[in-house]
């Protein structure tokens, strides 16, 4: 017997947690039935249908990273018909999901796939997955800010958090701009513009170029490419690395 949300999971069609707001959301059915305890638990072969429509097993696992356009959804759907991560994904023959989020006017790297259990483990914040983000600034970023961000600074009003790594990259003073590089290993509701705003810095673009060891350098804004096997190994080789070393 397996928990409800990671059966459905395991069959792709998003995270555990994703299943488990949809079940909470009364869009779940288990034999014809609306299931909404989150601790429900069945045989991995039970009837399962998502919005009336069937849940099937996952006949193929597949993986992406694709380079996400600015003023896109990080959702497979929009009530208000807004464009989506979905839209880059029309003529894929699998149905993906994206892992994670990466807000609506932040551009750059993001994982695509149909294994659920995968998504979890990524977006589980007890992994600490690096994220690399690079960001067009207005006005200087001075050593100071930049010192301020690796000390930490404070979010959401009482939570403090600290980049592993910040760079200014450069300072174009005809444009009165200024391209900094920062690195975080954890994922709150806009991290990273709080961040630069408790450091006072005036955030214009922001892109994320890096997700651990996968960047974004080859693939065009809007394209995606396949992960390679070793790939998708590496993501649970740098968790039980980390485990017999302690963390980072």
């Amino acid at each position: 017997m397996e928990r409800l949300q990671k059966i459905i999971a395991s069959r792709g069609y998003c995270s555990r947690r994703q299943a488990e707001v949809l079940m909470t959301q009364g869009r779940v059915k288990v034999n014809g039935q609306v299931v909404t305890e989150l601790g429900s638990s069945f045989d991995d072969n039970v009837e399962i249908s998502i919005n009336n429509k069937p849940l099937l097993k996952v006949a193929q696992k597949v993986y992406y990273l694709f380079n996400k356009p600015r003023l896109v959804l990080t959702t497979m759907h929009d009530p208000k018909d807004r464009p989506t991560v979905a839209d880059y994904f029309r003529d894929s023959k699998i149905r993906v999901f994206p892992v994670g989020r990466l807000d609506y006017d932040v551009s750059g790297a993001l994982i695509m796939t149909n294994d659920g259990e995968f998504a979890n483990f990524v977006m589980h914040p007890k992994y600490e997955f690096r994220k690399t983000y690079q960001a067009l600034c207005k006005g200087s970023v001075s050593k100071a800010q930049i010192k301020q961000l690796v000390n930490g600074v404070v979010i959401d009003d009482d939570y403090k958090t600290k980049a592993i790594y910040a760079n200014l990259i450069k300072y174009d003073a005809k444009y009165d701009e200024s391209i900094m590089e920062l690195t975080i290993a954890e994922g709150r509701k806009h991290h990273v513009k709080k961040m630069l705003i408790a450091a006072d810095i005036y955030l214009k673009k922001l892109k994320r170029t890096q997700i651990e060891f996968l960047e974004i350098n080859d693939i065009e804004v809007g394209k995606f490419r396949e992960l390679k096997t070793h790939e998708v190994k590496q993501f649970y080789g740098i968790y039980n690395s980390l485990s017999k070393r302690g963390k980072r």
